[in-house]
């Protein structure tokens, strides 16, 4: 079992594919059996690696579990960055909601890993800066930052793409009387609406075919937010989005 890393001037890249081959047996290791499965230990064992040597690379195993979240994050990311370009703000908001769906559907480990929670002793980072902008937002009616209460900077980025065709729609009295308020926080409700129905897609019987997912989407954008409906897109022939 190797102990140590290599002093050659190439140390930096072979870092790189070291970690990288960490956080792949990581997503293994919890895609086969769950979080509560993953420890240093058996990464190490499935690395070749000692665990002392890992720690090179990751302060714990709840570092690599946010690190897990935090790719697929950036995976959902680049998925629906194509969504965004579309100039008409009802055309764009549309395709972002059925685009996110269908990633959820699509890539359901990578899915789990955005959401999952590793653990009382990995609240210290992510976890915090969550709670005390809470209690920032709580001082103040309005939240500058859509992405002050996620868990990290790929995650804010996904609910700036809501927050802007949510907040373009406002400016051109599309929403609802109901709906007029902060795009960031219409923002983040309007996700944990598109999160319900990817869960409840994944475990509930009710929701498991793909072709019934489309029409709740479209219902909870018509009749949450109101508006000037969405106009005919082929969401069901291409629900990954317009290609790029």
């Amino acid at each position: 079992m190797n102990t140590a890393e290599p002093k050659a001037p190439d140390a930096t890249a072979f870092r790189m594919a070291l970690r990288a081959r960490i956080l792949d047996a990581a997503r293994r290791i919890v895609a086969r059996d769950g979080l509560h499965a993953l420890s240093m230990r058996k990464l190490a064992e499935a690395v070749g690696y000692s665990p002392a040597s890992l720690y090179l690379h990751f302060d714990s195993r709840d570092e690599i579990a946010r690190a897990l979240g935090r790719e697929s994050f950036a995976q959902l990311l680049a998925h629906l960055e194509p969504c965004a370009q579309i100039g008409d703000p009802w055309e764009r908001l549309h395709a972002l909601a059925h685009a996110y769906v269908a990633f959820g559907r699509a890539h359901q480990e990578a899915y789990r890993l955005m959401y999952m929670e590793p653990g009382e002793g990995g609240r210290s980072g992510a976890h915090a800066k969550g709670r005390a902008a809470t209690r920032a937002a709580s001082e103040s009616p309005a939240i500058a930052n859509p992405g002050d209460m996620l868990p990290c900077e790929e995650a804010g980025r996904v609910a700036d793409l809501f927050a802007d065709a949510l907040e373009a729609l406002a400016s051109a009295g599309h929403l609802r009387s109901g709906a007029q308020c902060e795009p960031a926080l219409l923002a983040r409700a309007l996700w944990a609406m598109l999160h319900g129905v990817v869960v409840f897609s994944l475990i509930g019987p009710g929701f498991a075919h793909e072709a019934s997912l489309a029409p709740i989407v479209d219902a909870g954008l018509g009749g949450w937010l109101g508006g000037v409906p969405p106009p005919a897109r082929a969401v069901e022939k291409n629900p990954e989005g317009p290609s790029s």
